[in-house]
This record gives structure tokens, C-alpha cells and sequence, in this order.
């Protein structure tokens, strides 16, 4: 028997008791039909708890998995780009730290990054499949490292990107179709 006037009937049926959210209810239906589907959906474990988006012990996060994440890991000594980060994670800024080359597919989860901070490294190379999957990424600060040409192969990849900053860098020369297929790219 509920308590409170204001309990959902589903928590009155005998799930409230385990403290079952909505999006636990969702994966237990779902299981049960059998369709095995995954839900990339925050969790409530009651009302007005939310699940906090992860966050890297060195960072400054701001948001929550259910919101635009904002994630700062400038100024931390790191020497790779944190991983585990929220999928709603919009910004990412690893400026000023020690990472010296990016790992294979460090940004493959964060599909709706759209700023990307990497200045102020000793980054010597990109490699091909780093920027993956970022369609949304529309600024990308690549500027004070220690980069030897322009990376062409891994910025292709980006449809969306708008500004792009690689000043402060050893690169000597610039091919001719170096920024070809960035179409959208309006600051350089």
C-alpha cells in the first residue's frame, strides 16, 4: 500500500520498494520483450536523484549525463587524454599539460563534442583514426605543440569543423589540398 498521495502507480504496484527508477524500468521491459537494446539514458534511482555524468578524478566537470557535459582538464600534468568521459560531453579542454601524442580513437565515444582543446602540448604527430566519429566538432585548437606537418588525413574526417588553430607548431610546409575537404572551415 502507498504512503504518499503523490506515489506513481508503478511504484504503488510493488516496484517503489527497491527504489526502481523510470530509465530501470525501461531496461527491464525491454529485456523482458526480448529486443536486448542497450539505453544510453541517465538512470534515476528515485526522485530527484540523478546519476553524475563521469568525470576524471584531475578535471573540472560542469553538467550531468542527462545534459551538456563541459569537461576542463587544462594545467594538470596529464600525458594522455583522460578516457571515460561522459557521452554528452560537448567541450573537452586538455590544454597545457604533457600529452605528447594522441592514442588511436581517444575521442570515438564523444560523438557530440563540438570543442576540442588540445594547445599548449608536445604533441609531435596525429594519427590517422584520432578524430573518428567527431561530426559534430566544430573548433579544434591544435595550436602550440610540437606538430611537423599538417595533419590532412585526420581533419578530413571533420564535416563540421569551423575554426581550426595550429599556429606555434614546426610545420614548414602546408599541402595544396591540406584543407580541402573541410568545407565548413572559416578561421584558420
Amino acid at each position: 500500500m502507498c504512503s504518499e498521495a503523490d506515489e506513481p502507480l508503478w511504484r504503488c504496484a510493488g516496484w517503489g520498494g527497491v527504489g526502481v527508477g523510470w530509465g530501470q524500468v525501461l531496461v527491464l521491459v525491454l529485456g523482458w520483450l526480448g529486443l536486448g537494446l542497450a539505453l544510453v539514458l541517465p538512470v534515476s534511482a528515485g526522485r530527484g536523484d540523478h546519476v553524475p555524468a563521469p568525470c576524471p578524478s584531475l578535471c573540472r566537470c560542469q553538467g550531468d549525463a542527462a545534459a551538456a557535459l563541459r569537461v576542463d582538464c587544462s594545467g594538470r600534468g596529464l600525458t594522455i587524454v583522460p578516457q571515460g568521459l561522459g557521452v554528452f560531453t560537448f567541450f573537452l579542454d586538455t590544454s597545457m599539460n604533457n600529452i605528447t601524442e594522441l592514442q588511436p580513437n581517444a575521442f570515438q565515444k564523444l560523438l557530440y563534442l563540438e570543442e576540442l582543446r588540445l594547445d599548449a602540448n608536445h604533441i609531435t604527430s596525429v594519427p590517422e583514426d584520432s578524430f573518428e566519429g567527431l561530426v559534430q566538432l566544430r573548433h579544434l585548437w591544435l595550436d602550440d605543440n610540437s606538430l611537423t606537418e599538417v595533419p590532412v588525413y585526420p581533419l578530413s574526417k571533420l564535416p563540421s569543423l569551423q575554426a581550426l588553430t595550429l599556429a606555434l607548431n614546426k610545420i614548414t610546409h602546408i599541402p595544396n589540398f591540406a584543407f580541402a575537404n573541410l568545407s565548413s572551415l572559416v578561421v584558420l
